[in-house]
């Protein structure tokens, strides 16, 4: 059984989860109470708004930024941007989407399994990142991300002349070299993380805002806000939703490894992005960004960022915004019903610091926008003795790899 509350005012993901005789029967996530887009933004003109919404400090923040300014755009039945525009808008989506990836590759995953993160790496790209750069330089540091992915990442898999057809195989390549390699062959080396025999909580695809629109409606519900659907179903968002038909990929889901297939998505998901740094809407790849306009007054954008689809709907009257409302990607993933919860129950039985650890790599690798707190239970488990009834209670905690705010 899993539930979804509210967290107090401190902004944290709170996840509870409960032991019955050694096995994680039930989670709890309790998300902190989202600041309404609309009481930062209504009553401003669109520019007013951006400009107020891109100084917050969020998560990608210039993800949050363009779709504010895109449904704003929308919403009023303004043409589209000049391709001039679009280019730039696009590069810049790739690169924050790069930032994000290269932190979790190089500093949060290597941490989670007690490696040596790579944080002057990190502070390499993440200065060249954040430097205002023309197209030329887009270009050449796309590059230099994609030697990374291809001979410090997995140098493994690119040294060899046939790819993995087998797990054996796929170890081995990862043993072989690559800062994400070794990462990769650690997790794969704990084991199987799907459930055995559960029905895996279905991949969210890349839709356009006109889909979304044709999906949710004119307006979505509280209902929708809280705990998103699509097609009547909770469902995962992110670089596995965008990845998983990859041979390789989809060689560790057949076989449980959805951690692994997640982190390695993650690196396939960075190479993507920096090919979009150098060649901005190739015709085998949807855009990162659009927007539609739903009714007259009423526009909706669609962001993809390193985290999972970004969806924000607009109401505009007199040139003014008056309603406002953004789903994030965490609401997907961490929806009660959802890939955390549906994934954190376990019939193996695991000591509470495995239990833990593996708690702690689920809400990893599912990218939540907000740090995790995890909380840990021993139900109370009556004992008869003597004819008497005896209750005991063991209590863990630890929390998640903080992320960047």
């Amino acid at each position: 059984m899993q539930q979804h509350t509210q967290a107090g005012d401190e902004l944290l993901i709170r996840i509870n989860a409960e032991q019955q005789g050694g096995r994680v029967a039930s989670t709890t996530v309790a998300l902190p109470p989202a600041v309404t887009p609309a009481a930062l933004v209504i009553g401003l003109e669109a520019d007013a708004a951006v400009a107020r919404v891109s100084q917050l400090g969020t998560h990608s923040p210039h993800a949050h930024a363009q779709a504010l300014s895109m449904a704003c755009a929308a919403a009023l039945g303004l043409p589209p941007a000049d391709p001039g525009s679009q280019l730039a808008t696009e590069r810049a989506l790739a690169a924050e989407a790069v930032d994000a990836h290269l932190h979790r590759l190089l500093i949060d995953w290597p941490l989670s399994l007690d490696m040596d993160a790579r944080h002057n790496r990190y502070a390499e790209f993440r200065r060249r990142l954040h430097a205002k750069i023309d197209p030329a330089a887009y270009f050449e540091l796309g590059g230099d991300v994609l030697d990374l992915v291809a001979r410090e990442m997995l140098a493994g898999f690119f040294n060899r002349i046939r790819l993995p057809h087998n797990l054996a195989e796929f170890v081995d390549c990862a043993d072989t070299g690559g800062i994400l390699g070794a990462v990769l062959s650690e997790l794969i080396s704990l084991g199987p993380s799907q459930p055995q025999g559960q029905r895996a909580v279905p991949l969210l695809g890349t839709l356009s805002a006109a889909a979304w629109s044709a999906a949710v409606g004119n307006w979505p519900s509280a209902e929708f806000l809280a705990r998103p659907l699509f097609a009547n179903e909770p469902a995962e968002t992110g670089p596995l939703a965008r990845h998983a038909a990859s041979p390789l990929v989809r060689l560790l889901l057949d076989r449980g490894h959805r951690l692994s297939a997640r982190l390695f998505c993650k690196a396939i998901d960075l190479a993507d992005c920096a090919s979009r740094m150098r060649y901005p809407f190739t015709d085998d790849v949807p855009p990162l960004i659009d927007a539609v306009q739903v009714v007259a007054g009423v526009g909706l954008a669609r962001v993809i960022t390193a985290r999972g689809v970004l969806l924000c709907w607009v109401r505009m009257e007199a040139e003014l915004i008056a309603d406002c409302v953004v789903i994030p990607a965490s609401a997907w993933n961490f929806h009660p019903q959802g890939a955390f919860c549906s994934e954190a129950c376990s019939a193996e039985v695991e000591t509470q610091t495995a239990a833990l650890r593996r708690l702690n790599l689920l809400a990893l690798a599912l990218d939540p926008s907000l740090p995790c707190e995890i909380v840990l239970t021993e139900a109370s488990v009556p004992l008869t003795t003597s004819g008497a009834d005896t209750r005991r209670q063991n209590k863990a905690a630890a929390r998640a790899p903080r992320n960047r705010s």
